[in-house]
């Protein structure tokens, strides 16, 4: 007879199951643009029973018509947060065997500091007939998992309580999921006793619930628009509690040990960027990935307007990714990968042509990438800028000269580049085009004077020359006359086309709307989860 988690050997206190605390807002809400209904990580949000009260999800009720309030789960995102317990062992001969009014209970044993632990969970029947992780991959099984009265809410458990898993009603099962509601450690203790409450068998198994916040790394070279960004990424302790310090790893003992940095978008406050962070790391998890982690936050504008000036930050904030890529190159050499979403793609793509000749990067995944196709291949497809064309050249695809090679022809920082696209992009097919036609006009004080090939700023006083001022230049007045990386097909160059991913086509399944721009950060495991085992496996990690 044991306990059993999803994960490592937890049978000592010095190795427990390490898993993080259900505190976040996964909701169902609008898109504010299309208003489609969509699930999310919120930054805040309330639960029925109490409609005023800021609600984390492991604190989530739901109210019956009769005004009965009950423990629910509010969507099926929210079971990402929720790790399995087996009771191993106790089989119905077993059972049916042991003395009359036995009890089989579970209790936390062995708990850490009490000033500073106070381990909670809450425990459900699993829907999971076998125990599986159906509920983080069919939605079928996710939605059973969600109904209370299908799967039933067993109770919660915190220090010096107990469940007892064999009450009149009947007993509750060998198979549960659990989510955290208060951080801390201990044993986490399965007792049967007889109807005298003597011990009959005992076995303890141990956890650890964390703020996600201190599972990965967050490395940052500012959050704030206006401010050029440093050029070398410190840990952050954004969303942290005061005096509480950001998280960092160990050196690896390792050195296959793998480490993934993601780059975010455009158009994302703090509290978002952290957002996209957690359900990465979370759906990478699922799909086994167990190795390390890491984001990279860049100061992107906080609002859908400002894309010139978010733009200039991208390509500025290049030399502090580089630099941090060479650290963690240093630290795990050859087993650095890198994923960027949006205009978080000129981040990365500009850090990669940064390093020269010399690979920081195993292998880098583009995600619906917002940056000229051109700039890796100029002979995809061409968009016609029609009234909107300045006259200026595509630098993109010849850098800088007529002839010359694309922008990022030689780039090399990465062994393997990969293209995730969706020719349906809504946020490229129709934003990203509006801003490249926009140029050079996103700013009355910027012009192109197309007889002279000069390029001025501030109302015609200072003239931009290449390859100095590239990043002033490509931000606001270089034109696509091309369609974005992340909705273009087939593009070549640096990017292997046998090794790209179409997002609208199944099993992913990815739409027109504009929730599927960031479509792997929303909805729920089951429908994304196709998402991240591709991502692993064309990085090779699975």
């Amino acid at each position: 007879m044991d306990l059993s988690f999803n994960g490592p050997d937890s049978t000592s206190a010095s190795s427990p199951y390490i898993f993080w605390c259900d505190s976040n807002f996964d909701r169902w809400d609008n898109d504010s643009i299309f208003h489609m209904p969509e699930q999310d990580d919120q930054q805040i949000a309330f639960s029925p029973v109490a409609p005023s009260t800021i609600t984390p999800d492991c604190n989530y009720s739901n109210v019956l018509a009769n005004g009965y309030a009950y423990r629910a789960i509010p969507c099926t995102r929210d079971l990402e947060d929720f790790a399995r317990l087996w009771v191993c062992g106790l089989t119905t001969n077993l059972l049916t065997l042991m003395p009359t009014n036995s009890t089989i209970t579970l209790s936390w044993g062995d708990v850490g500091n009490p000033n500073s632990a106070n381990p909670t969970i809450d425990l459900f029947q699993a829907a999971d007939a076998d125990g599986g992780i159906g509920y983080q991959t069919n939605e079928t099984v996710a939605v059973t998992q969600t109904n209370a009265l299908q799967s039933r809410y067993v109770g919660r458990l915190g220090p010096g309580q107990s469940i007892q898993l064999n009450p009149s009603s009947g007993w509750a099962g060998n198979h549960f999921i659990w989510c955290g509601v208060n951080n801390g450690s201990g044993g986490l203790t399965l007792t049967i006793a007889d109807g005298s409450g003597n011990t009959l068998a005992q076995t303890t198994s141990y956890i650890q619930i964390v703020d996600i916040k201190q599972l990965y790394e967050r490395w940052t070279v500012g959050d704030q628009p206006s401010v050029a960004p440093l050029t070398h990424a410190i840990l952050t302790t954004e969303g942290l509690s005061a005096g509480e310090s950001a998280f960092e790893y160990t050196p690896p003992t390792d050195t296959s040990t793998p480490y993934i940095l993601l780059v975010h978008g455009y158009n994302m406050k703090p509290w978002e960027k952290d957002r996209y962070a957690e359900t990465a790391y979370k759906r990478l998890y699922w799909e086994g990935y167990h190795g390390r982690f890491g984001m990279f936050s860049w100061p992107t504008a906080q609002n859908a307007v400002q894309f010139g000036a978010s733009e200039s930050q991208a390509w500025l904030s290049a030399q502090g990714l580089l630099n941090k890529l060479k650290d963690l190159n240093a630290e795990y050499p050859g087993h650095v990968y890198l994923a960027a979403h949006s205009l978080g793609n000129v981040v990365a793509g500009e850090a990669l042509g940064l390093a020269g000749s010399t690979p920081v990067v195993n292998t880098y995944v583009a995600m619906q990438g917002a940056v000229a196709s051109h700039a890796y291949d100029p002979s995809t497809a061409a968009y016609n800028l029609g009234v909107f064309y300045d006259g200026a050249p595509d630098c993109y695809a010849h850098y800088w000269t007529a002839g010359a090679p694309c922008y990022f022809n030689a780039t090399a920082g990465a062994g393997t580049y990969v293209n995730f696209f969706n020719t349906n992009d809504w946020a490229l097919a129709n934003a990203w085009l509006v801003f490249q036609n926009a140029k050079p006009s996103l700013s009355p004080s910027y012009s192109y004077t197309a007889g002279t090939g000069a390029y001025y700023k501030n109302f015609g006083i200072t003239e931009l020359f290449f390859p100095g001022d590239r990043y002033d230049l490509f931000a606001n007045f270089i034109q696509a006359p091309c369609y974005a990386l992340g909705m273009q097909p087939n593009v070549g160059g640096k990017f292997a086309t046998a090794r790209q991913v179409e997002l609208d086509i199944p099993p992913y399944n990815f739409s027109t709307q504009h929730i599927y721009h960031s479509g792997e950060f929303r909805s729920d495991n089951p429908q994304r989860w196709q998402f991240w085992n591709q991502l692993l496996v064309q990085m090779r990690l699975k």
